[in-house]
């Protein structure tokens, strides 16, 4: 039962954290990573974007937590890191595949929430200067997106 709520403790505090680090370090002192994704196609011909490399910084605590839970049996450690990881599969999906469409896949959602994540992610988007943004989460955000 411990681990089951590590787990969903885990991936509930991601959300957190990427909000967190969204708006204090992507759009702080490593803007020049994170600016390729706010202008595709003008700083990079490639599928990738100099911003995939924030996939390290969130990838390696849990990376770090499962190997580490593995070789010492700590099931506490396997079970943070497995709900980092669904976050960041989560993140993935929504943001990469179903709002920017980096994979194409033919998705179309017809429910408030989904068309409110949707609006307050391009509102983040439609920011003109770093200082400019809104809405750094991606599963919450303001209730405003919802009318």
């Amino acid at each position: 039962m411990i681990n089951l709520i590590l787990f969903l403790l885990a991936y509930i505090v991601m959300e957190s954290v990427a909000y967190l680090t969204h708006k204090n370090v992507m759009h702080g002192f490593l803007w020049k990573i994170h600016r390729d994704h706010h202008i595709p196609g003008k700083t990079s011909k490639s599928f990738f974007q100099k911003n995939d490399l924030f996939f390290l910084i969130f990838a390696t605590p849990a990376i770090i937590l499962i190997l580490a839970g593995f070789l010492s049996g700590a099931s506490w450690m396997l079970a943070t890191g497995a709900g980092i990881t669904l976050y960041g599969f989560t993140y993935f999906a929504v943001h990469d595949v179903i709002i920017h469409n980096r994979i194409p896949v033919n998705i179309h959602f017809r429910n408030n929430y989904m068309t409110a994540l949707v609006k307050a992610h391009q509102a983040h988007h439609n920011s003109k200067t770093p200082t400019d943004f809104r809405s750094f989460g991606l599963l919450l955000f303001p209730r405003k997106y919802f009318k």
